[in-house]
């Protein structure tokens, strides 16, 4: 074993390569800490103004999986709510499914009001007990930064602290004759970065969710700072950078649920390439 004493003092040149090294190590371990999803990393390191290639999307068996370049992104997973009634995971799990995006709670659309999925805890421990990964989403209806930054509190006093895999998304969605109809997209930008703040700063992975319509609304910067969980029926995604999910039906089919469920397609290695 080498004597510290006599060890050779390191150059300034090799003190700079390994502050470096070091930094980068950093950088890719930061994120991964209690409660804070793994995939949102991805975002943070990789989000750049691009798209997947349309032809990596192939059909398997009903169920859509990403090829490219030797990688293989095929995790499926759901998003369910109340919706949904009584759910056998177990046989959720044995159909393929690995991760799930559970509603924890929602704003009513004329009212205004919040109130708790009545199935989250029934679904996330079914789910946990299943083996499947969870994350979260809440159905905002803010009308205001204070309006968001209470849905936001109102979200972690319904997680009570407890971890999940995958993040927690904000999914704002804009109906004629809704409590939001009119809201201008400055005051939905700003709801979705108090929002997604917030649920940062309790150390959980926030995420944005909708369609191309929705994700417009939030506005580039926004989009770019955050994940993006984008719904979009055709095909392939064509929101313009790397969605960390991508929900591609609404109508898909399993085991274990009782009518039809969105199904979902985890792309986050897919920023890699």
């Amino acid at each position: 074993m080498m004597n510290v004493r006599t060890r050779k003092r390191c150059s300034p040149v090799r003190a700079i390569v390994l502050l470096v090294f070091f930094a980068l190590c950093l950088r890719g371990c930061a994120l991964v800490a209690c409660r804070r999803s793994d995939t949102v990393t991805v975002v943070e390191r990789e989000r750049a103004s691009r798209r997947l290639n349309p032809d990596g999307f192939v059909m398997r068996d009903g169920r859509y999986r990403f090829e490219s370049a030797g990688l293989v992104c095929d995790r499926t997973g759901i998003d369910v709510s109340d919706h949904q009634d009584a759910i056998d995971w177990d046989a959720v799990a044995r159909d393929g499914i690995s991760f799930a995006m559970i509603r924890v709670g929602w704003r009513g659309t004329t009212e205004g009001g919040l109130h708790a999925d009545e199935d989250f805890c029934a679904n996330l421990n079914g789910a946990r007990a299943a083996g499947i990964a969870c994350g979260a989403y809440f159905f905002s209806q803010a009308t205001s930064v204070e309006e968001a930054q209470a849905e936001a509190e109102f979200v972690l006093d319904l997680l009570g602290g407890c971890y999940l895999e995958y993040p927690v998304a904000f999914d704002y969605e804009v109906e004629h004759g809704t409590r939001v109809d009119g809201v201008s997209p400055a005051t939905i930008a700003a709801a979705a970065e108090t929002f997604c703040t917030t649920l940062d700063n309790a150390g959980y992975g926030p995420m944005l969710y909708g369609n191309t319509y929705d994700l417009a609304r939030y506005g580039a910067e926004t989009c770019q700072k955050w994940a993006v969980w984008c719904a979009e029926y055709d095909g392939s995604p064509s929101f313009d950078g790397i969605p960390v999910l991508w929900q591609y039906t609404n109508t898909g089919a399993v085991a274990g649920i009782n009518s039809h469920v969105d199904l979902n397609l985890d792309l986050s290695g897919a920023a890699e390439l």
